[in-house]
């Protein structure tokens, strides 16, 4: 079998001004591996002299996926491999909003919100439609359901009714049962994160912080203009240090949402997480803003190249300060819940989506992207809702992802971002020669393998 370097990899420079003289990092984003080579090795790569590489070496390239079967449709061969992957998973994954509501008014938010949750009919239907897709065909372990919002803990009443059903269904099917929640935070007391992990079994939490209190409650201040950023701060504190925290092995991430008008209050941020000690007890990510359902909110993003210069700023100071980062993009099998038919979004009115930014959104609301109505029989329903297709869109070529090294551990990035015109690269495209060197030194220092 004659094989070649494949295309999907990237490469650092050579690093001698780092110390490694003579030597690069190659990446693979087909197995999102890497592994330090020298030179020569490189060149043999490039130049198909692989009987000049040592066996071992070879041996490693060949298990990263670097080398490849010379006749290999590689775009096919990824296509096929996440299309498999999908059918093998074996949870059921769901995202409800079950609440219209929310305290904050954040500048960047495309819905619009009202005070309406979901009432004891609709959570009959969400389960209906739990036990409907778990016995359409496909043989689930379990259920994951993931609680948004609006604020989902302004709906915590219908969240507490609806887990338990959720709990009690998995169960008597002998299932697994996870569940997680995106939350702005401010009301998550000890008292009630304790109830919804006990009760609820909701242990993982993705909350919203940007930047230091300055910049925060300029961007994410309750709707009659308040500040949030104090209590939010002492809210994770004092939950993190409960002690069901650390025996049920719950995690929040802090997610910061970044743009023009906020991205010097990154490092006080980072400090601040610090000073109250939360360094080993949270993990955190940075992200731009972009558009949301259409309302220009990206419009004061920064330039990809300026944003993925400072993510490494940002990367490195977390973790030298110990805060859990991700530095290397993982290989990705299915870009997000539009590809997988099960998966969809329940609001608080019944309607169902196939993506969690169309509820309340006065874009996607209605029209071609509303699947149908938990109230509605299902063969009303849209098999085609907007997203739908988006495994054809890639393959069609009507993206550049089809020619796109980073396709196997990007996917594609957002389709809704694509169906609106406004690409969402990922900022490894900017940075990933940073990155890699970055993931080699942490590595190396922490005495972890290096080329894994």
């Amino acid at each position: 079998m004659n094989l070649i370097l494949s295309k999907y990899h990237l490469t650092t420079d050579l690093l001698d001004e780092f110390g490694f003289i003579g030597k690069r990092i190659i990446f693979s984003t087909r197995s999102a591996t890497s592994i330090m080579i020298d030179e020569f090795t490189y060149q043999n790569l490039q130049e198909s002299k692989l009987n000049q590489i040592d066996v071992k070496t070879l041996k490693t390239l060949i298990e990263k996926e670097i080398l490849i079967p010379e006749e290999e449709d590689e775009f096919k061969y990824i296509v096929d491999v996440n299309t498999n992957f999908k059918l093998d998973e074996n949870f059921l994954s769901l995202t409800i909003q079950p609440s219209a509501n929310c305290q904050l008014g954040c500048h960047y938010c495309g819905q619009v919100h009202t005070k309406n949750y979901a009432n004891d009919a609709v959570i009959e239907k969400y389960e209906e439609r739990v036990d409907h897709l778990l016995n359409k065909g496909k043989k689930y372990d379990g259920l994951s359901i993931t609680w948004y919002g609006g604020e989902p803990l302004t709906g915590y009443n219908a969240i507490k009714k609806a887990s338990q059903k959720f709990i009690s269904l998995c169960k008597s099917k002998g299932m697994g049962y996870l569940s997680d929640m995106i939350t702005n935070g401010l009301s998550l007391k000890p008292s009630l994160f304790e109830d919804l992990v006990e009760n609820c079994l909701v242990t993982n939490y993705q909350i919203t912080i940007d930047g230091d209190a300055a910049y925060h409650d300029k961007r994410r201040h309750t709707k009659s203009g308040g500040p949030t950023f104090d209590i939010i701060m002492q809210n994770i504190v004092d939950v993190t240090n409960t002690k069901t925290y650390n025996d049920k092995n719950c995690n929040i991430t802090i997610r910061v949402n970044i743009d023009k008008t906020n991205y010097n209050s990154v490092n006080s941020l980072i400090d601040i997480i610090k000073e109250k000690e939360l360094q080993n007890k949270i993990s955190i990510y940075f992200t731009p803003v972009v558009d949301f359902g259409g309302n220009d909110a990206g419009k004061e993003s920064l330039k990809m190249n300026d944003f993925a210069n400072k993510e490494i700023e940002w990367l490195l100071k977390c973790y030298e300060y110990n805060i859990p980062i991700s530095v290397l993009p993982k290989r990705t099998y299915s870009v997000c819940m539009v590809e997988k038919e099960d998966s969809e979004v329940l609001d608080a009115f019944g309607n169902i989506y196939a993506c969690w930014e169309f509820p309340y959104s006065p874009v996607y609301a209605k029209g071609e992207s509303l699947i149908g109505n938990l109230f509605s029989p299902s063969e009303t329903y849209n098999r085609n809702a907007t997203l739908r297709n988006w495994n054809e869109v890639l393959e069609s070529g009507k993206t550049w992802c089809k020619t796109c090294v980073h396709l196997p551990v990007c996917g594609g990035g957002c389709p809704k971002s694509w169906h609106e015109g406004t690409p969402a690269c990922p900022p490894f495209k900017s940075n990933f020669k940073d990155k890699l060197l970055l993931d080699y030194y942490i590595k190396k220092t922490k005495s972890l393998p290096a080329n894994e």
